[in-house]
């Protein structure tokens, strides 16, 4: 198979398990924004951790067998230093999904900020993805500024939720299990972070402004 063949797979195995985290995160949102009783909600972390051994295997076959250079090497090696990042997200859709469960026994307050602080945090993962597709380094640099936004939101929910349960609004069960939902979503942020800065490593040969190759 010709390397140009077998990184073009690479790539789509990559973007394959990505999607698998993004439809896993979604659906754990879904639980913990929206969560109905009568909705079975799924997350499938065992396909990300194997999607991810299989991306593993492809980059060392490579590595091994065709001996990549310059921008090629970048792009295997890339690949193999994001997917941990991307298999993070996955671990953290499962977290959601399991504080979701155990909220649906305290009564819901729908708190507009965890939503608009979800979409962002979601839009920087869609946008780190989408700027490996289209090789677009501006996206990806945008996606690392927009991490300041998260992290102001995470430290001003986190005050607000101990203002809402000094003021009885909320259970003291409900206000953790919260605060640890929204730590996950900075955290879900910073692997964008990450995501993104392999992305401008693979097409610069710099990584967070330190020349590798």
């Amino acid at each position: 198979m010709a390397l140009e063949t077998e990184i073009n797979y690479l790539k789509s195995m990559m973007l394959r398990m990505a999607n698998t985290v993004i439809s896993n995160l979604k659906v754990a949102f879904d639980a913990y924004l929206h969560f109905d009783p009568d909705k079975k909600y799924i997350v499938n972390d065992d396909l990300v951790d194997q999607q991810e051994r299989l991306i593993e295997e492809e980059c060392l076959d490579i590595l091994v067998k065709e001996r990549p250079y310059a921008s090629d090497l970048r792009i295997v090696t890339g690949i193999l230093k994001l997917i941990s990042d991307i298999e993070r997200l996955g671990d953290h859709a499962e977290d959601i999904l399991e504080f979701a469960n155990k909220l649906k026994a305290e009564d819901k307050h729908h708190i507009e900020k965890i939503d608009n602080l979800s979409e962002i945090a979601l839009t920087m993962v869609n946008n780190a993805l989408l700027s490996f597709v289209k090789n677009d380094q501006k996206l990806a640099a945008e996606t690392i500024e927009n991490d300041k936004i998260v992290d102001k939101g995470y430290y001003d929910l986190v005050e607000t939720l101990i203002s809402l349960t000094e003021n009885n609004k909320v259970s003291a069960a409900f206000a953790c299990y919260s605060v640890l939902m929204v730590k996950y979503i900075e955290r879900i942020a910073d692997h964008a972070v990450n995501i993104a800065e392999w992305v401008i490593y693979i097409l610069s040969g710099y990584h967070k402004d330190k020349r590798i190759f």
